[in-house]
């Protein structure tokens, strides 16, 4: 199990990660709106926005994302922690426990990349299923 940093951004993710690669270094990489399978059907300022952005380094992983829609960027919602499990049962366990007295926004399926949830305190979580040691991770 590993727990990732993962800020989100109104607009300016890109900018943000290019930042933040001078200040680290690392490998930078970003997947737009517009590639996501439902992506075709968006506006075109909406596809140009971040789904996923990783900066990886042998010391530092920091995943990010533009924050899309009407909901915006509140307080609170703009630093997320990823929560990377490769085994499917310890990634249930721990969903399940985080969400006690939350809100679950993303369910767990076996169909999503992504689950997510709002804990007791507020803090946004994010899961994915994966290898927390695999140096390239990417987005």
């Amino acid at each position: 199990m590993a727990i990732y940093p993962f800020l989100t951004f109104n607009g300016n993710c890109k900018e943000a990660m290019r930042f933040y690669q001078s200040c680290f270094g690392g490998e930078l990489h970003f997947k737009y709106l517009g590639e996501a399978p439902y992506g075709k059907n968006l506006p075109i300022e909406m596809k140009q926005l971040v789904l996923h952005a990783s900066l990886v380094s042998e010391h530092i992983r920091l995943f990010a994302s533009d924050m899309p829609g009407d909901e915006g960027l509140l307080n609170g919602n703009s630093i997320s922690l990823l929560i990377s499990i490769a085994q499917n049962d310890d990634l249930q366990n721990v969903f399940t426990r985080l969400s006690r007295s939350g809100e679950v926004t993303n369910p767990l399926s076996e169909k999503a990349q992504w689950a997510t949830l709002r804990d007791r305190f507020e803090v946004q979580w994010i899961f994915t299923a994966g290898n927390s040691s695999d140096q390239k991770v990417k987005y």
